[in-house]
């Protein structure tokens, strides 16, 4: 274990200078930095706080997002990659453990840990199930959140990764398939296939249409919703990796620039870019800023407006 100063708020607030700014070029945001675990990367808001995962220190830390107070570290399985919340837990994929972790969100406390596949690698909750996708069996499994039965596993592409919801079906990206999954969340059925890029990785939903990271291209891709047809394709960055929706704009992590960007969702225009730490790998929207995880750094910052 690290010392207790490991969880506590770096020292560093830092005014984040702007880049390709096309409105309000006098807004002016502020970042704080705060120490979490080993080699963070994805990240889940629970309506108060920021969860973490530590994917080499096989936990998640718990943090106030008014103020990013630690609040605590939870051991879970090996080498945890995303989490999710379920309006009352926390739901963690632990990737090299073949399994979820269920965790109460309001004490941290582990109430199961379920078989879900292969690698599970990203995890989402459509308002009633949970869906993980599963590296190694290139299938996404269907979970009951109140006792983590597997209600289903179906096939996708190869290699799948991230995974959203679109209040009707479920979205996967498949890294080596170089394609998107459509599945209806009801039964999932799959409603089409749609091939992309080189290594499509992170799935993001604005309310229309489908946004995904490709990182070997530098692109990020725009999909209507209702059919899966190509939108746009838009240069963003070296690395495009982890990609969230603020309820205007989208944002993305770039792991080759150390950055993260702001995308108008109309024509993918980067309208700024935001220094912050080393390999920033998970991306995450509190309702009032914008959370990044730093692998290298073993930190996470926080990105919000100066009032």
């Amino acid at each position: 274990m690290r010392p207790v100063l490991f969880f506590l708020l770096a020292i560093l607030v830092l005014v984040i200078s702007l880049s390709g700014c096309a409105s309000s070029p006098s807004t002016t945001y502020l970042a704080l930095t705060f120490s979490v675990g080993d080699a963070p990367r994805g990240i889940c808001f629970d309506g108060e706080n920021i969860w973490v995962a530590n994917s080499n220190g096989d936990t998640v830390t718990k943090l106030r997002a008014s103020d990013g107070q630690f609040l605590g570290t939870f051991s879970v399985g090996d080498a945890p990659r995303r989490l999710c919340f379920d309006g009352e837990n926390i739901w963690v994929a632990n990737y090299d453990g073949g399994s979820v972790t269920k965790l109460r969100a309001s004490d941290g406390q582990v109430l199961g840990t379920f078989h879900s596949g292969t690698g599970p690698r990203d995890i989402r909750f459509d308002g009633t199930y949970i869906w993980v996708t599963s590296h190694g069996g290139s299938t996404v499994t269907k979970l009951n959140p109140s006792d983590g039965k597997i209600l289903g596993i179906f096939a996708v592409g190869r290699y799948p990764q991230g995974i959203c919801f679109d209040g009707e079906n479920i979205w996967v990206a498949n890294v080596y398939a170089c394609s998107v999954t459509k599945l209806r969340a009801s039964d999932g059925e799959v409603l089409g296939t749609f091939s992309m890029g080189e290594s499509p990785r992170f799935v993001a939903f604005d309310g229309k249409c489908i946004w995904v990271t490709d990182t070997d291209s530098g692109s990020v891709f725009k999909l209507k919703a209702s059919d899966g047809e190509i939108q746009g394709s838009f240069s963003c960055g070296e690395a495009p990796y982890d990609i969230c929706f603020d309820g205007k704009y989208i944002w993305v992590s770039d792991l080759g620039q150390h950055c993260v960007y702001k995308l108008r969702t109309s024509d993918g225009e980067i309208l700024r870019s935001f220094r912050v730490g080393s390999a920033p790998y998970g991306i995450c929207w509190d309702g009032e800023s914008i959370w990044a995880s730093s692998y290298i750094d073993d930190t996470i910052t926080k990105l919000y407006r100066q009032r």
